[in-house]
């Protein structure tokens, strides 16, 4: 009978369906449900339905409750001093006929992260509600926070840390960032800045309210000191563990932020357990080309992508901080911080809507997480061609983390599939790279290129190719584009 009511209703059976008997009036705890739905993933309420333990009774509603209940819920809906706001269109309350007998549906869709915290009342600290399978509950002062932080459109980790000077920063970590850039992106213009500038070119630094240089929320925590960076983040906290299931050994290898011999920021955080982290994929001595031993496949450029993206995802406010654990073949990565889309959009990529964009462009120009919202997909992938567990996301709203569990194991071997991948990456990299250094020398040498020369030089056949490639200079800090129409030219 319940699966049957479900689907006649179109509704899934989990968290996000609640039913209310509705007997006496509009049921108080209505608010508390829709601030949840509103603030996790959305979904349905119905009225007039009983649901005890496992079953569901119709009792149904008359027509005279139905027309109170809806004006009922939609003036309380509408009073900022009983509900934030009112993310409902007409057609999302409505009455429904189930086993004949009338009952209203109300469907809450996920609100935007501009709309959230949607809460009850008007203190948000005391009103804010989300959902998770045991039900309704109400969210921590630092959940209710992190929520107002993710409306700006403007990215928090640009903001400039006016207190700071560069000295936070540490150098050795700036260093080998610079050797790896340079490595992989020969003859950039970039390669010739002093730190400062090459540090404002990555929006790492900028200048304070004094007109000197502090470095920004991004750079701190990619290139600072973690003495420094719990000043700005006193839960910050970097943890990669190797358990075993010796009871008597808590684990066989840790490195953590707080230390004190390493820096604790997480570029280095990245470059230290990135190799830990993938070294018991064994892959087979067949996988080779023309004599030439290939050690990585698309499974170990999943896994960097994965610890990157938690890094660049992570709400450095929230608690506990960033939690990796190895333990055999399994693997979990932790970040504090819920995703800002729903787990639809999260599953399909292409929209990350990253907690710290510039952190994951900085990844990017070392080749690691290049595409913004490729992350899962890529994950996906990798595991789905190995034909391993299916890696699982568990979203935990009352804890406010997203953990990432996953299993890896022998690599299957694809007579020359990984190399040739590998190889052609390379070489469209590669040109890609080229294409942009004669573009910035053409501009070098005389001061501003057009779209169609850009097309030439680039041997695209219109000027749509070149205009893509001239967008993705714009956004790595490459070139400024000047005017609009015809007379559009760029610069740098």
């Amino acid at each position: 009978m319940k699966e049957e009511i479900l689907e006649e209703l179109n509704i899934k059976e989990n968290h996000e369906r609640e039913c209310k008997l509705a007997a006496g009036g509009l049921p108080e705890s209505i608010w508390e449900t829709y601030s949840s739905f509103a603030n996790t993933n959305g979904g349905t309420i119905l009225l007039g339905i009983r649901e005890y333990r496992d079953s569901f009774t119709v009792e149904g509603l008359t027509d005279k409750q139905i027309v109170k209940y809806q004006k009922d819920f939609w003036s309380t809906l509408n009073d900022r001093n009983k509900v934030s706001k009112n993310i409902l269109l007409n057609h999302h309350v409505r009455p429904v006929i189930v086993r004949e007998k009338k009952i209203l549906r109300i469907d809450v869709p996920a609100a935007d992260r501009h709309d959230k915290p949607v809460y009850i009342g008007t203190d948000p600290m005391k009103g804010t509600y989300k959902r998770d399978y045991e039900g309704d509950f109400l969210c921590a002062e630092e959940a209710v926070r992190a929520m107002f932080a993710d409306q700006r459109d403007v990215s928090g980790d640009v903001e400039v840390l006016e207190e700071f000077g560069l000295d936070v920063l540490n150098q050795d970590t700036i260093k080998g960032y610079r050797i790896i850039f340079e490595q992989l992106h020969s003859g950039h213009p970039w390669n010739a800045l002093e730190n400062d500038e090459f540090l404002m070119k990555l929006r790492a630094a900028a200048k304070n309210k004094n007109g000197t240089l502090s470095p920004t929320i991004a750079g701190l925590l990619f290139f600072g000191e973690a003495y420094h960076i719990t000043e700005v983040f006193p839960n910050y906290f970097l943890d990669y563990r190797e358990e075993c299931d010796d009871k008597a050994v808590r684990w066989l290898f840790r490195t953590h932020s707080n230390e004190g011999d390493w820096s604790g920021n997480i570029y280095d955080f990245f470059c230290k357990v990135r190799t830990r982290m993938d070294d018991d994929i064994a892959v087979p001595f067949a996988n080779r080309r023309n004599g030439y031993r290939v050690d990585r496949v698309d499974v170990h450029d999943a896994l960097e992508e994965a610890l990157a993206n938690a890094l660049a995802h992570a709400n450095y406010y929230g608690r506990r901080g960033i939690l990796v654990v190895k333990k055999g073949k399994e693997l979990s990565i932790s970040n504090p911080g819920t995703i800002r889309v729903t787990k639809e959009e999260f599953y399909a990529g292409g929209n990350s809507d990253p907690r710290n964009p510039n952190i994951l462009k900085m990844f990017g120009f070392v080749n690691v997480g290049e595409r913004a919202g490729s992350g899962v997909d890529k994950i996906m992938t990798a595991w789905a061609e190995q034909n391993w567990k299916k890696p699982e996301f568990d979203f935990s709203e009352r804890s406010d983390r997203v953990t990432l569990k996953l299993e890896v194991g022998q690599v299957v071997y694809i007579p020359g599939a990984a190399d040739i991948r590998n190889e052609n990456t390379n070489q469209e990299k590669a040109t890609a790279v080229s294409k942009e250094d004669k573009i910035l020398e053409y501009i070098r040498q005389n001061g501003s290129i057009s779209s169609q020369k850009a097309a030439d030089i680039g041997g695209y056949k219109s000027k749509t190719g070149a205009r893509k490639l001239l967008d993705k200079m714009i956004e790595k800090g490459l070139i400024t584009k000047i005017g609009n129409g015809p007379a559009t030219k760029y610069v740098i």
